[in-house]
């Protein structure tokens, strides 16, 4: 099968509908037939495992079952998607990998654009007819907060919308994307010697190495979650900064994904503690968040009312950082002025 999108499909394919994955098992594959409804703007995003930097482009896929389903490509066809599945094409997948995280979501890498198949013409032809006519369809997939990318171009927004809107005073928070230039990075202490915080070594449910760790009176770690003492906490970058467009500017909070994003992957919290613990990392603790500020970035935010101490304040937090492809945005512009 070519994944550079054939027109000719040479494989077998057994095709499911895309209402029936609700009920299939996690990390199962399926073959599937569907229209490309959506395409969202190519997000990167360092691996925990790997600590390397991963390109995603999620697409909204459906079909005649009446739903709808994420399916994240990855890397090189990532980088091409809005290009590879722009205009709702017809798209045949095979063996998208299953995942239950945020409902039932794909991931998948094989695949062929507008294939020569019969199913392919019924589809193309359901679309036209009923599909394509804006009808609610059921999504197995819930919205993912901090692991989503940015929100299409044309529901991009300023910041100044975060206060006009009044964005963060309902009882769910607001969800929004801008671009920006980072202004500001508040990097004085948080932690021991720097802006993170020890969390749980525990990589496992339910930490995940996310929940706060205390230093004991022996030298050890003890997570209040999972209860468990370790020999090791794992650092985890947390601190605010400020953003800024032509409109307005704004506090926001960084954490750790979205932090190594900003570093660009070269910076870890534990490897800079170290250095900094030795005596001789200041310098390179200092350089690392000079280098991030007045970077432009397309960010994806959460706005929400949250209580500092005695206070009720909104708090804009990043929840995913994207680098700016200017081809596409000029692409986008350019489509946009046709409208």
């Amino acid at each position: 099968l070519d994944n550079s999108g054939a027109d000719e499909i040479r494989e077998v394919y057994e095709f499911v509908k895309i209402a029936e994955i609700e009920n299939t098992e996690p990390n199962g594959y399926v073959d599937i037939l569907c229209v490309v409804k959506h395409v969202g703007e190519p997000a990167s995003l360092v691996s925990k495992k790997s600590g390397k930097e991963l390109l995603k482009c999620e697409l909204m896929v459906e079909d005649d079952s009446g739903a709808e389903i994420r399916l994240t490509m990855w890397g090189d066809t990532a980088k091409t998607a809005q290009d590879k599945f722009a205009g709702n094409p017809i798209v045949a997948f095979k063996r998208a990998r299953v995942s239950d995280y945020g409902g039932r979501t794909l991931s998948g890498q094989a695949f062929s654009v507008e294939p020569n198949i019969p199913q392919a013409n019924q589809l193309k032809q359901w679309w036209a007819s009923n599909g394509n006519k804006g009808a609610p369809s059921r999504s197995l997939s819930t919205a993912m907060g901090g692991n989503r990318g940015p929100d299409p171009f044309n529901q991009w927004k300023n910041v100044s919308s975060i206060k006009s809107e009044q964005l963060g005073y309902g009882e769910k928070p607001d969800w929004l994307s801008f671009k920006a230039t980072i202004t500001f990075l508040k990097k004085e202490k948080q932690g021991d010697e720097g802006a993170w915080y020890t969390a749980c070594a525990n990589a496992g449910d339910p930490c995940k190495n996310m929940f706060k760790a205390t230093q004991t009176s022996d030298g050890h770690w003890h997570c209040d979650k999972c209860q468990q003492t370790n020999d090791t906490c794992v650092r985890r970058f947390i601190f605010s900064g400020t953003v800024a467009d032509d409109t307005c500017t704004s506090w926001v909070s960084v954490f750790n994904e979205q932090a190594e994003s900003l570093f660009k992957g070269e910076a870890k919290a534990d490897d800079l503690y170290e250095k900094v613990a030795n005596g001789d990392g200041r310098d390179l603790y200092d350089s690392t968040f000079m280098k991030a500020t007045y970077t432009d970035w397309i960010f994806k935010c959460k706005v929400k009312q949250e209580m500092v101490g005695d206070e009720q304040r909104v708090k804009t937090s990043i929840v995913s950082v994207s680098p700016i492809d200017y081809v596409v945005e000029s692409r986008n512009l350019l489509t946009s002025l046709c409208v």
